[in-house]
């Protein structure tokens, strides 16, 4: 099974593939993503499990972007979120993601 999604980072229309065996009808998934910008990639996943007819229980993600034009996914949970990026000084700022705030 497969699908074409537009990534939210590069804006460029990817593939992604899952074959039938690797997940059964009905199963309950989590998405981990190990960083999101906008959330694309995200949101490919999650069509792809309607094929499926798989039912999504929750999204974590490790390190999200603060600057994001438009965020595509609003029900997740991340670790660590990007503040500030000075690429003179080579220096990145993070804060906490939205997991500690709750």
């Amino acid at each position: 099974m497969s699908i074409n999604y537009v990534s939210g980072s590069s804006k460029r229309i990817e593939k992604m593939e899952l074959s039938k065996r690797s997940l059964a009808e009905g199963s309950n998934v989590v998405i981990v993503d190990d960083f999101m910008k906008a959330g694309g990639t995200i949101n490919g996943m999650k069509n792809l499990l309607e094929e499926f007819n798989a039912h999504l229980v929750g999204i974590g993600v490790l390190v999200e972007s603060e600057y994001a034009e438009e965020r595509l996914v609003d029900d997740y949970v991340s670790l660590v979120k990007i503040k500030n990026v000075n690429m003179k000084e080579k220096q990145i700022e993070v804060v906490d993601g939205n997991y500690f705030n709750s």
